[in-house]
């Protein structure tokens, strides 16, 4: 029981090293911005937490889809500040200027992101908790941030334009919230903001008092200088000075005296040069302004030491939030290195859930790709379905063929889907997985004396008492480095284990009892490693469904090996194997027929989808050519009626026609002219009709009694009483019945879209209409519609019509009787009897 649990510690749950996490985390080490991240990559590796893993990778699109439009926050320059946050626990510890500039920067950039990301959302209340970030009042304090950043939006508190470019915080809501958890700095940033000097100096503005002593002692050098050249000038006639110049040393100006004059020169030796030929000495005429000078460089040191002190203990004070937004700094800096890898490899965000279907399309490993950027190789895309009852998977395949990358491949991809990360592919489904366990390469170990296979049996065992129901199984060459069929029994049992305790197990074998095992088992499937014979290359295309083949003898006759030493084999093989081996054969050759059967399809819906494409531009630009052509006919034709009926007009003035006739004629012509167009529209639905038949919309349902019609020019929908010939049905609307052409009609389909019938003739064609509804119509509208009417019916030679316009206040009755009085077509009018609709409408007489 001991051993067994000394085996359970020692088990990696995810197989981090045999399938090369580390290496993965180090590649993404190169996507980060800077040293403030770098902790927290320690801490990165897949997690069981499938909201925390669902949140992580919602960061990393979110990054993603920022980076697309916008650029990246720049925390590059921000140091990894956790060693200054630990001095600032020691009380009385002073932080070096250095130090405290540093730690500024950090709020400074906090701030910043703050105002990208959160300052437009109110802070979520899930956030402060879910983070453990304080009290009422600290949540207090959230919110007088966020209010007081609201009205400060267009302005940062140190007079500089907010960092990053704000793409929103409702389109990244998890930056958003992650965001939302940084303290209120702006104290802090604008009581420290320009104090100290990029190059890690106190400002002269940090206090009062530090200015005024820096202006002091600037004044006291002034002083000593021009002090010092007065004696310089003195003595320079005399050869007395070794050089004209003023130097220090020991904190003291001095000036350069030959070694033999110095007893010209009184004052104060402080040095001497390493040959003795020059003596540095402080004149007597300058050494009470030195000694001025030494006790204002004093003050200002003492007064430097307490405003670091000052500094410190600000930032003390503030120590836990710092090291907070630090936090908040790394995570969201940890996004964005996983939005960039993402951009630059092409990335998806996996798809976790709880079913326990593996879907992996066009999935590259990412060291491989990294390994073989900027060569000619070619990357493997790995395209693998899983889904129960199948849950084993049997991969199979000759030597080099890329089956051991398939594997790491499948165990890579759960890692990083776990650990939150995007995954070069075009699209990955997983289940969560407790754990992931691999036993993959060579494990034999010199100093434990395990061989290959003790090795591996060693970590088989481990892992076959850790498996269960909700982890993934990854096993290299099961069975091999031993005796062949004990080799594969042995493989067969272990399969038999995983299967029963549920785990997905997925692994690469040349054993063809394996092969068998998977063909004879429901739970298991065959897999092979696609191999090019002709070329003897691997094409790295994993086949679910088929067994894999060694192809050990062609590739060894194709590589020159002895005929008859090949042909020998083949004699020695089992006839069982044998005839498997040309069974496994005949497979591969029927599916890279279907293959090629495939792809030839493909070929031709392409080709066909280019001459559909083709066929399409062409009828768009026969439709154009036919429409100008039409538009051309019409105006000619317009034009031709137009002469015509301007000379007939013009015959009329001068056998001085009545003028009532005249204006008769021009209404006339009119309507004619409208008529024209009609029919030219009618004529361009036939032509374009005609063109592309494919378009034209199926014909309305039969009318019939009962159906639901909309009137022309009635706004309120009627019902169908009587289907009276083939061009007119009679309508109920309200209370009124009306006797109206099939062409005034809509039918009104169930999905209450009204439905034009179609006319038995053309517009000009047909016989014009006995009546007019304009119930629901103005004034303007009814007198229009109504003289078009009257021009109809009296081209038409109608002697008798009815004109329908309800009861209502009478202002369309009166209106039109108006129009009636005037107009040149009516002889006279009057209401219509009860059974015509009574004073609803009228009855207009027209003239012969």
């Amino acid at each position: 029981m001991a051993e067994t649990e000394q085996i359970h510690r020692a088990l990696d749950p995810f197989s981090l090293e045999a399938l090369e996490f580390p290496a993965v985390i180090e590649m993404l080490r190169g996507f980060l911005s800077g040293p403030i991240s770098a902790p927290l990559l320690a801490r990165v590796g897949p997690q069981t937490d499938l909201q925390k893993i669902q949140r992580d990778l919602e960061l990393a699109r979110e990054a993603r889809e920022y980076l697309r439009e916008g650029t990246r926050p720049g925390l590059g320059g921000l140091i990894e500040p956790t060693p200054l946050l630990e001095k600032l626990r020691v009380d009385g510890l002073i932080l070096a200027a250095p130090e405290i500039l540093a730690l500024v920067e950090v709020a400074r950039a906090a701030l910043d992101l703050y105002r990208t990301f959160a300052q437009k959302v109110p802070q979520r209340g899930s956030a402060a908790g879910a983070r453990g970030r304080g009290s009422q009042h600290e949540e207090g304090g959230r919110a007088g941030l966020h209010d007081a950043m609201r009205r400060e939006e267009d302005r940062d508190d140190m007079g500089r334009a907010p960092g990053g470019d704000s793409i929103g915080p409702a389109r990244t809501p998890r930056l958003a919230e992650l965001a939302g958890g940084i303290p209120d700095f702006r104290a802090l940033v604008a009581g420290l903001a320009g104090k100290i000097s990029p190059d890690g100096t106190l400002d002269s503005s940090a206090s009062p008092e530090l200015g005024r002593v820096r202006r002091h002692i600037e004044r006291a050098k002034v002083e000593i200088q021009s002090s010092l050249e007065r004696v310089m000038q003195r003595f320079s006639k005399d050869s007395v000075l070794q050089d004209a110049l003023v130097t220090i040393r020991n904190d003291r100006f001095v000036i350069p005296v030959r070694a033999e004059e110095k007893r010209h020169v009184q004052g104060v030796v402080h040095a001497a040069s390493s040959s003795g030929a020059t003596i540095y000495i402080e004149p007597l005429e300058t050494l009470g302004l030195n000694n001025e000078l030494v006790e204002l460089q004093d003050r200002e040191f003492a007064e430097v030491q307490r405003l670091l002190g000052e500094f410190t203990r600000r930032l003390r004070e503030h120590r836990d939030e710092l090291n907070r937004a630090s936090e908040i700094l790394a995570e969201i800096d940890w996004a964005f290195a996983r939005g960039v890898f993402s951009v630059q490899n092409e990335c998806c965000i996996p798809e976790i859930g709880q079913n326990r279907a593996i879907y992996l399309k066009g999935v590259r490993h990412p060291l491989l790709i990294a390994a073989l950027r900027g060569g000619n190789s070619r990357i493997i895309h790995l395209s693998l379905e899983l889904k129960p009852p199948k849950r084993t998977l049997i991969i199979s395949g000759p030597n080099t063929g890329g089956k051991t990358v398939a594997l790491k491949t499948i165990g890579i991809v759960a890692l990083m889907a776990q650990a939150g990360m995007p995954v070069p592919a075009d699209e990955i489904k997983l289940p969560l997985f407790t754990r992931v366990l691999a036993d993959i390469g060579d494990q034999q170990s010199i100093a434990a004396s395990l061989s290959t296979f003790s090795a591996h049996v060693t970590n088989i065992e481990a892992m076959a008492q850790a498996a269960g129901p909700n982890d993934l199984v990854l096993l290299d060459e099961i069975g091999a480095s031993t005796e062949p069929h004990e080799g594969a029994a042995l493989a067969v049992a272990i399969l038999e284990h995983f299967r029963q305790r549920g785990a997905i197990t997925v692994v690469t074998t040349h054993h063809s009892r394996l092969k068998a095992y998977a063909a004879e088992t429901v739970e298991a499937v065959n897999a092979a490693m696609e191999f090019d014979e002709a070329t003897l290359r691997p094409t790295y295309r994993l086949l679910v469904g088929l067994p894999g083949k060694s192809s050990a003898l062609e590739i060894a006759a194709r590589l020159g090996l002895e005929a008859s030493i090949v042909e020998k084999a083949r004699t020695l093989l089992d006839p069982v194997d044998a005839e498997a081996a040309s069974l496994v054969a005949g497979l591969h050759q029927q599916r890279a027929e279907m293959d090629r059967q495939r792809e030839a399809m493909e070929f031709q819906r392409q080709e066909q989808e280019k001459r559909q494409a083709e066929w399409e531009r062409q009828f768009q630009l026969d439709r154009r050519t036919r429409l100008r052509e039409l538009d051309s006919r019409l105006e000619s034709t317009l034009k031709q009626y137009a002469k015509e009926w301007e000379q007939s007009l013009e015959e009329l003035r001068r056998q001085s026609a009545p003028a009532k006739a005249l204006s008769r004629g021009e209404r006339i012509a009119g309507n004619l002219l409208r008529e024209a167009r009609t029919e030219w529209d009618v004529q361009v639905l036939e032509a374009l009709g005609d063109a592309a038949p494919a378009l034209r919309k199926p014909a309305p349902p039969p009318l019939a009694v009962g159906q639901r019609v909309q009137v022309r020019n009635v706004s309120t929908p009627g019902v169908v009483i009587a289907v009276l010939d083939d061009d007119h049905v009679e309508v109920e609307v309200g209370r009124l019945k009306m006797r109206v052409g099939r062409d005034e009609i809509r039918q009104i389909t169930p999905g209450g879209l009204a439905t034009p019938m179609p006319a038995a003739k053309s517009s000009y064609q047909r016989e014009a209409p006995e009546e007019l509804n304009v119930i629901g119509a103005t004034a303007e509208e009814a007198r229009e519609q109504v003289d078009k009417f009257l021009d109809q019916a009296f081209l038409a030679g109608r002697s008798r019509v009815r004109v329908i316009h309800g009861h209502g206040k009478g202002i369309l009755r009166k209106t039109l009787h108006e129009m009636f009085a005037g107009h040149p077509h009516v002889e006279k009018f009057y209401l219509a009897t009860p059974q015509e609709g009574g004073s609803g409408a009228t009855i207009v007489e027209l003239a012969n």
